[in-house]
C-alpha cells in the first residue's frame, strides 16, 4: 500500500474522532443507518479541509493512574487515543463533540457483552464467540487463540501480544502495555473504523497480494525457461532444485523474484551460492565460521550479544518490533510486504535472513 494512500486512510480513521453523533441518545439496534450516515458526513467534512485537526492532549483528557491498571493508548501518528481503566472496564476516548469542544467520552465494557456509552445507551456488543458489532461496523470476529480479526468472514487484521492492533499489515493503534486483546480489537475495528474503511483496506490488500503472486509465477516460469535453454548454468528448474534439496526448500522471495533459499539440509543459498547453514544446535554458520545462534526461546545472538528475538511471528531488534513473519510466509517490514518465504518451515530462520544481516541478501 502506498504511503500516501495509507496516510489518507488513516486520516479518515482519525476523522471519526470528531463524531459523537446524532445517535448519542439512541439504542444500538435502532439507529444504525443514521449512525453510518453521520460517520460518512463527518469523513467527507474532514477530507475536505479538517483532516489536520487533532485532539489536544492537554484539555479535558483522562487522568492516568498506573497503579490502578490505567493504560494510555495512541494512534501510530503519536496522537493520543484514550485511556483504558482496568478497574471499571472503561475506555475513556479523546474526541470532539458536534460543537467542536474537546471532550473525553467513556465506553464501559460489560462482562456480559454490551458496550455502554457514558449516557447509558448501548453502542455495541462483544459476544461470547468473539463476534463484535457496533453502530459503525458489523460482522467483526476476533479469534482469542490467534489474535486474528475477520471482517465478513475474511481476514482483515490482528491484535498482537504487545498491545498493538493492525488493519491488514498497517499498525494503527497501540497501548503502552498489553491489555485484554478483545478490548483492543473492539476499539480499532468497532469504535474507530467504519464498514467502508475496512472494505477499502481489504480491497487494496487483496490487489497487492494478487500482484505479488503474479510476479512470483512469472519469475518461476522465467527460471524454468532459462534452465531449459542453459542446463549447465546456475539457474535450475524446480524439478532439479527439488532433487538437490530434498524437495523441501524454502524459497526466499525479494522484490518480486527468488533471491535465495533455505534447503532441506538447512544450507542457505543466495544468488546461486552456498553462504552458510543453520546447525541443529541453533548455531548460525556464515561461510566457515559460527557468526551467531538462534536460542531456544527465539532470541538471536550475534557476535556474542543478544540483538533481538523472533516470537509468535513478531521480529524484535533491541526493544522494538520491526517486522513480522506471517504464517503464510509473508515478510512484513514497517507495514509493507517486502518478501515471502515460500514453503516456510521455520519463521526464526527466515527472520535471521531478512532482518539480522548475517547474510548479504
Amino acid at each position: 500500500m502506498k504511503k500516501s494512500t495509507t496516510t489518507q486512510r488513516f486520516a479518515v480513521a482519525i476523522a471519526l474522532l470528531f463524531v459523537t453523533g446524532s445517535y448519542a441518545h439512541a439504542q444500538f439496534g435502532g439507529l444504525l443507518n443514521a449512525a453510518k450516515k453521520k460517520a460518512k458526513d463527518a469523513v467527507t467534512k474532514t477530507v475536505n479541509g479538517a483532516a489536520n485537526k487533532q485532539t489536544d492532549p492537554q484539555q479535558n483528557v483522562a487522568s492516568v493512574t498506573a497503579s490502578d491498571g490505567d493504560v494510555p493508548f495512541y494512534y501510530e501518528s503519536g496522537n493520543p487515543l484514550g485511556v483504558w481503566h482496568a478497574k471499571t472496564r472503561t475506555f475513556e476516548r479523546y474526541a470532539k463533540d458536534d460543537n467542536g469542544n474537546r471532550v473525553s467520552q467513556s465506553y464501559t465494557f460489560k462482562e456480559e457483552g454490551p458496550v455502554m456509552f457514558q449516557d447509558g445507551t448501548c453502542k455495541g456488543e462483544i459476544l461470547a464467540d468473539g463476534t463484535m458489532n457496533s453502530t459503525k461496523t458489523q460482522d467483526i470476529h476476533f479469534d482469542k487463540a490467534t489474535g486474528l480479526v475477520q471482517y465478513k468472514g475474511e481476514w482483515i487484521g490482528k491484535v498482537d501480544d504487545y498491545g498493538s492492533a493492525y488493519i491488514c499489515n498497517e499498525k494503527m493503534i497501540h497501548g503502552v502495555q498489553p491489555i485484554d486483546k478483545e478490548i483492543v480489537a473492539y476499539i480499532l475495528f468497532n469504535m474507530i473504523a467504519t464498514n467502508e474503511l475496512l472494505a477499502e483496506y481489504k480491497q487494496k490488500y487483496n490487489a497487492t497480494v494478487k500482484e505479488n503472486e503474479a510476479k512470483r509465477k512469472q519469475q518461476i516460469a522465467e527460471l524454468n525457461e532459462n534452465a531449459k535453454r542453459n542446463p549447465g548454468g546456475n539457474a535450475q528448474p524446480n524439478a532439479t532444485a527439488n532433487r538437490n534439496t530434498g524437495g523441501n526448500a524454502t524459497k526466499l522471495w525479494k522484490g518480486g523474484s527468488v533471491a535465495g533459499e533455505i534447503r532441506s539440509n538447512d544450507e542457505v543459498w543466495i544468488g546461486g551460492s552456498n553462504r552458510g547453514r543453520f546447525e541443529s544446535n541453533g548455531d548460525i554458520r556464515v561461510g566457515g565460521s559460527i557468526a551467531g545462534q538462534i536460542l531456544s526461546d527465539g532470541q538471536i545472538r550475534k557476535g556474542g550479544s543478544i540483538v533481538g528475538k523472533v516470537q509468535n511471528g513478531s521480529v524484535w531488534l533491541g526493544g522494538s518490533i520491526v517486522g513480522e513473519i506471517r504464517q503464510n510466509g509473508d515478510v512484513v517490514k514497517k507495514g509493507s510486504i517486502v518478501g515471502r518465504a515460500e514453503n516456510m518451515r521455520d519463521a526464526r530462520k527466515v527472520a535471521v535472513i531478512y532482518f539480522f544481516n548475517f547474510f548479504v541478501f
